[in-house]
């Protein structure tokens, strides 16, 4: 079916991109059959189904990062550069032209851009320099310009990293333009790849979870900042967002793209609007109170810098038992505190709190707080500053990552949680799961890399609580990228370990 604008004005908007016939299979399971929209100038699509449906797919073929095994697709992003046309599959003579190929280069040259699940940016460079790197046809590009144009590169150089630090700015990532991309929470590195895109000179923009991880003074900022790329530029959007950050999308968004059955299903957002959803903090708190018997079994506990604690005994008989102790904690990136808060008197006071065994906590913390890097701290992976931790009485914060996990450590990343190049079997052996839940069963056979989000992080998190029963677990959001029906079964998987201590991280609920 033809996806329409909901909105008058974007309905009158011309056409920018359009779609029909696409058909894609992985295998035997067909992820498109017969799908086709429309999308006009200035127009904000929220896309999304459940894990599996197709989402992450279809942003793929429309970025020119995989081709449909059928179909037709017409871009107009650039009134500039006319309309270019792309049939599926490509005919003989089509495939002999050198220089005529669906690429992502392609197709970013038409002013078509996206930002990803998981953040691409350079490590190792500045965030000016990442923002920078973006722009089309820089004359440093040419190896001979390098040395007969000097001036002209060192003065474009000056020119975009003013429009760079501009860009952050808006952004709310003043002040550290020059701090590495490896220095900065997830969140901002969300900020840093959408100011990316601006600076390509993007018509239209796809986002994979540009809300996810964003605190909710972020999320307002990221979601402004959007509409002033549609109101201001006519930018043209399409949203794929996870179920807990949908209404917010929802208050931007003119038209609904819904993927079932492998097609594409219009709504509007006001139909979308009366279905229940919730943020990730208030859907946890409903869990607590379940798992606790009522919602006074619950016990909050303030943490510096704005997070909050939440904590239930599962097995009261090992109420008091050691667990997850941490004591004045203290960690650095580079010479800044990132965990510890600088008092007044200059003095840089720990993180303390503890996790009982048999227990399960919640720690619901803003972003920047720095739920990674205590993350990377907690496992060994960055050394630490000042303080202690202890793992059943026993202190771990001296050893190498390998004897935290034999002292009973077991950690689930948010982001880099699985190898992408082996296959769902491989990844599940060298986990030592020998029994794989129903639920991935199906994933079997199949490369990490050509999961969707969702799908990955069942595989993940198959792997991580395989041998977390009785351990010291560290799950760092653990129910992102889940759809609703998927929520309820890792939840019962993680309560399962009454016997050990579980600690979940998770954003701070976003509030209005």
């Amino acid at each position: 079916m033809s996806v329409a604008a909901a909105e008058s004005g974007a309905a009158e908007a011309p056409v920018v991109m359009r779609a029909s016939g696409l058909h894609k299979r992985f295998g035997g399971q067909v992820i498109l059959d017969e799908a086709e929209f429309e999308l006009r100038r200035g127009e904000i699509v929220l896309l999304r189904g459940p894990n599996g449906s197709g989402k992450t797919t279809l942003l793929n073929i429309l970025t020119g990062n995989l081709e449909p095994d059928a179909g037709h697709i017409e871009i107009a992003a650039d009134a500039a550069l006319g309309t270019e046309d792309f049939r599926f599959p490509p005919s003989f003579l089509h495939g002999l032209n050198p220089v005529d190929h669906f690429t992502p280069e392609r197709i970013a040259n038409e002013g078509v851009s996206r930002t990803w699940q998981d953040i691409r940016l350079f490590p190792t460079h500045s965030l000016r320099d990442n923002v920078v790197l973006a722009m089309k046809n820089q004359t440093g590009e040419n190896p001979l310009a390098v040395f007969f144009r000097r001036p002209t590169i060192e003065r474009e150089e000056s020119d975009w990293g003013r429009q760079a630090d501009g860009l952050l700015s808006r952004f709310g990532l003043g002040g550290r333009e020059t701090s590495s991309a490896d220095m900065v929470s997830l969140g901002q590195s969300k900020r840093v790849a959408i100011a990316r895109t601006v600076q390509a000179g993007a018509r239209i923009l796809f986002l994979d979870e540009p809300l996810a991880a964003l605190d909710a003074n972020g999320i307002r900022d990221i979601m402004g900042l959007l509409a002033e790329l549609v109101r201001e530029h006519a930018v043209t959007l399409v949203i794929v967002e996870h179920v807990f950050n949908i209404p917010r999308v929802l208050d931007l968004a003119t038209t609904v793209w819904t993927i079932r059955d492998a097609t594409i299903h219009v709504e509007s957002p006001a139909e979308v609007r009366k279905e229940t959803f919730h943020n990730e903090g208030d859907a946890l708190r409903p869990w607590l109170a379940e798992l606790a018997g009522s919602a006074a079994g619950i016990v909050d506990v303030d943490l510096p810098g704005g997070a909050l604690l939440s904590r239930v005994q599962l097995d009261p008989a090992l109420a008091g038992q050691a667990g997850l102790d941490v004591s004045d904690l203290v960690v650095h990136r580079g010479r800044r505190p990132v965990i510890g808060r600088t008092a007044a008197d200059g003095a840089v006071e720990g993180l303390s709190f503890s996790v009982p065994r048999g227990a399960l906590a919640v720690l619901q913390a803003p972003n920047g707080w720095g739920k990674t890097t205590f993350l990377e701290a907690l496992a060994g992976i960055i050394p630490i500053a000042g303080g202690a931790m202890h793992i059943y009485g026993t202190p771990v914060h001296r050893m190498a990552t390998w004897s935290r996990i034999a002292q009973g450590l077991a950690v689930m990343q948010s982001r880099d949680n699985a190898f992408p190049n082996l296959s769902v079997d491989e990844s599940l052996k060298l986990a030592r799961v020998d029994e794989p839940p129903d639920h991935v069963r199906p994933f079997m056979g199949r490369r990490i890399s050509d999961l969707s989000g969702g799908e990955r992080q069942k595989v993940a998190a198959a792997c991580s609580l395989a041998r977390a029963r009785g351990s010291v677990a560290i799950l760092d959001e653990p129910f992102g990228m889940l759809d609703v029906a998927s929520i309820p079964r890792l939840q019962a998987e993680v309560a399962a370990n009454s016997s050990g201590a579980t600690l979940i991280l998770v954003p701070a609920a976003s509030q209005s």
